[in-house]
């Protein structure tokens, strides 16, 4: 009997010290995000087995532009309503309502907020704390945060053609100034 409760009692103990970890995790991650108002970093797009590269700024809520580095001059803007994919090589742009792309996510502090809010981690290792977000439409969004800095690291999706996506963060900058009007969409004439 003694050796039961002993048991039990290591149990107790052993639980109450994770959740009270976990709940220290949210709360540090929630102080981060809320002091959060840019981000600036180098990334690594990988969709299937191709891979890119490039520079992304984040302003929030829902303002973003990257620029890759390849062949077709790509950049991506978000302007809080309108997400644009310009291809300056060709001298295009395709517009997309942000709503229908999983960057609206990323985009939304807010969102990210009541995501770590009201659910704990899907995976919390020695390097890394993730979050994942299923939408209406059970479409994924895996948000992954560096467990020591408690930065944004990256996410993983699924694109529209059902590929894998990882989108890894690097060279992290917190809170530089960036303007408003760095967001604006070209237009096709200014290509």
């Amino acid at each position: 009997m003694i050796k039961k409760n002993f048991l039990f009692y290591i149990s107790f103990l052993l639980h109450l010290t994770i959740a009270t970890a976990f709940a220290d995790i949210q709360e540090n991650l929630i102080n981060k995000l809320k002091t959060t108002e840019t981000l600036s970093f180098n990334f690594i797009q990988k969709i299937a087995e191709k891979e890119e590269v490039g520079k992304c700024y984040i302003k929030y809520p829902l303002l973003m532009k990257c620029n890759y580095q390849n062949l077709k001059e790509k950049t991506i803007i978000s302007n809080s309503k309108t997400m644009v994919i310009i291809k300056k090589k060709y001298k295009k742009i395709y517009y997309y309502p942000i709503k229908s792309t999983p960057l609206i996510i990323i985009l939304d502090k807010e969102k990210i907020l009541d995501l770590i809010k009201n659910n704990k981690p899907t995976r919390v290792d020695k390097n890394i704390i993730e979050y994942e977000f299923i939408d209406k439409k059970s479409k994924r969004l895996k948000i992954i945060f560096d467990k020591k800095s408690l930065e944004l690291k990256g996410w993983e999706t699924r694109d529209v053609y059902s590929n894998d996506v990882s989108f890894l963060i690097s060279n992290l900058q917190i809170n530089n100034q960036i303007m408003d009007s760095f967001f604006n969409i070209p237009s096709e004439e200014d290509l």
